[in-house]
């Protein structure tokens, strides 16, 4: 099981293949070095996140993501997306460690139910919604492939 400094080794490397793979099938032309920087810290972030249920390098730097936005919520006087942020933000305080977060299905329903809503109250951004989750994920099972190996990644709980 390797500390957050081998999950953001595994994140870089998922980073890697996928941006090969990426550009090799010209889903999305990457020009300039702003949304590759972007895609890189999507793909490290996904690295980290599956242990924000434990205290980590991950949950610190998800609260403070979800503090800049409940802030902004705020600010811009935004109160349903301020209340159902609250309510996302508990989850990880409820749940087990290596517990939902660290089931692919869960991540993959999850990120991509979360990755459609995006897209519906976002729609001129939609390719860079999508591009994003996808090195998002793609960081994801980076971690749980570190975490869990290859035998125990597919398995039902």
């Amino acid at each position: 099981m390797p500390g957050y400094k081998g999950h953001l080794v595994g994140g870089f490397v998922a980073f890697s293949v996928t941006y090969v793979v990426v550009t090799a099938c010209q889903i999305v032309m990457v020009n300039s070095i702003m949304p590759v920087i972007t895609l890189l810290l999507f793909c490290l972030a996904g690295a980290l996140f599956p242990d924000i249920d434990t205290k980590s390098k991950g949950q610190k730097y998800f609260y403070w993501f979800i503090l800049i936005l409940l802030l902004y919520f705020t600010y811009k006087k935004m109160f349903m997306q301020l209340a159902f942020l609250s309510i996302l933000a508990t989850l990880p305080m409820l749940v087990k460690h290596r517990g939902i977060f660290h089931n692919i299905w869960f991540l993959l329903a999850g990120l991509g139910a979360l990755c459609y809503l995006l897209v519906l109250y976002l729609p001129h951004y939609d390719q860079i919604i999508i591009i994003h989750m996808i090195f998002f994920i793609m960081g994801a099972i980076s971690h749980l492939w570190l975490d869990l190996g290859p035998h125990r990644i597919l398995k039902f709980r």
